[in-house]
């Protein structure tokens, strides 16, 4: 019994012996505060409370968000990922342990030299360097990457889906103003027309009114052709076959715009899914890197058997039968011309490029904040001003058809006046999903409130 405490106590010190690097962080100079802080910072939230795209208020995106979190593939996919993880962490975690089994022997070759056995078999390898405790780590580490994996996938999902949903209201709205432009050109059309029959305008100004009818008209089934291509692509996100996407909210009913969350650089962008999951995945090669240094030293195994063995079959199982056997081995590498170190020197590059990708995935994050927050201001400093332009070009061409129609000056005038007004309208349409949009690109930047 001593003996065999003994060399318990012995393998439980030898097995503390765990080769390879401790993980650290990379470090990363995260600045104190945004290059442009943002009149629309709200003082009393913080970015972890919020499901933020519920803010804008919209139930039928809303639905359509969560439609594609349930059904799209590459959400289906990620889920599967992480049991796969899992399943890949459970097999480390079995190698640590004894692998216990069973087994029976027959031999018959005449009535003297028969042999049975029936017994139980066990087998451990000795982690003495840390080999397997380093393999079980590394497939922790990557079940948390996954997970991280998921919630980045959730984000894209969302942003992507709110995105391509403000994209199709753009596209509705603008549609409209190309049908509503092409009957009012039309109408027009036909009012120049009957002025030219009746000589009071030359052939050149129905002429021009044809040509603004056309460009109108080349708008309407440009954009509609838009609307239909962008209806797919949110029908592939959704992860169903083509059909019509249901409409709430138009892009302009949006008013009360939700604010920005307060919150530091360093202590957002570290909830950031992508960022944890470079950091997982660091963890995990670094882990690696003690598997392939314990690879360099011996190995040793135990093996042992219990049970019962006979010649004779019918007396098999009996106390005077009962047998056992223990074994131990040890295998080492002696001279593998260097592989063996070079495994290590590969893995040592395999981390550094993981640390790498960390602090380019983070310093990646710092921008599109930046940038989001840029647009943020931007957009919606543009879109007043689109909004006053396409007032002003409603006037300007109200007051010149008058101008035109009393004789006061020519159909050119006419013409500018029209065709600045529909480039207004349509710009101003567009600027308003850019501007909805830039949020969207704003939180997936920050993390997605997860």
């Amino acid at each position: 019994m001593k003996k065999i405490i003994s060399i318990l106590i012995l393998l439980t010190v030898l097995s503390s012996c765990l080769v390879g690097p401790k993980y650290s962080r990379p470090e990363v100079q995260a600045p104190s505060d945004w290059m442009e802080p943002s009149k629309f910072v709200d003082k009393t939230d913080t970015i972890t409370n919020l499901q933020w795209f519920e803010l804008f208020k919209d139930t039928i995106l809303n639905n359509l968000i969560k439609e594609a979190l349930a059904k799209n593939y590459s959400m289906t996919n990620a889920v599967l990922r992480i049991e796969q993880s899992r399943a890949v962490y459970g097999i480390a975690k079995a190698e640590i342990l004894p692998s216990i089994g069973y087994g029976g022997r027959a031999q018959i070759n005449n009535k003297s030299d028969n042999s049975f056995s029936l017994g139980g078999t066990a087998s451990w390898e000795i982690d003495f360097w840390g080999k397997l405790r380093h393999a079980k780590r590394a497939a922790y580490a990557d079940i948390l990457a996954s997970e991280e994996g998921m919630k980045t996938i959730q984000t894209i999902l969302i942003s992507d889906a709110a995105s391509l949903y403000f994209q199709i209201r753009d596209l509705d709205n603008r549609l409209a103003i190309a049908k509503r432009t092409v009957k009012s050109r039309t109408d027009y059309l036909a009012l120049i027309t009957a002025r030219f029959n009746g000589g009071d305008v030359s052939e050149l100004d129905m002429l021009q009114a044809d040509q603004q009818l056309q460009i109108a008209r080349a708008t309407a089934s440009n954009l509609q052709r838009g609307l239909n291509f962008t209806e797919r692509s949110m029908n592939v996100l959704l992860g169903q076959v083509p059909q019509s996407i249901p409409r709430g909210f138009a892009n302009t009913d949006h008013k009360d715009i939700p604010l920005v969350p307060e919150g530091l650089p360093s202590t957002i962008l570290e909830q950031r899914p992508d960022i944890r999951q470079a950091e997982f995945l660091l963890q995990a090669e670094t882990e690696r890197i003690g598997m392939t240094q314990a690879m360099r030293f011996p190995s040793v195994n135990l093996t042992g058997f219990l049970g019962f063995a006979s010649g004779d079959l019918s007396s098999l199982v009996s106390d005077a039968n009962f047998a056992g056997n223990a074994a131990a081995t040890i295998l080492g590498p002696i001279f593998s011309f260097g592989a063996n170190k070079r495994r290590v020197d590969v893995q040592r590059k395999t981390a550094e490029i993981a640390a790498n990708n960390y602090v380019n995935i983070y310093i990646t994050a710092l921008g599109e904040v930046e940038n989001s927050l840029v647009a943020i201001q931007t957009y919606t400093d543009e879109y007043e001003a689109r909004k006053h332009q396409a007032a002003a070009a409603g006037k300007s061409l109200m007051l010149s058809q008058e101008r035109y129609n009393n004789g006061y000056t020519d159909y050119l005038e006419v013409l500018v006046a029209e065709s600045a007004m529909f480039d207004s309208e349509l710009l101003a349409s567009a600027t308003k999903a850019e501007q909805l949009s830039s949020y969207m690109r704003l939180y997936r930047s920050l993390g997605g409130g997860w």
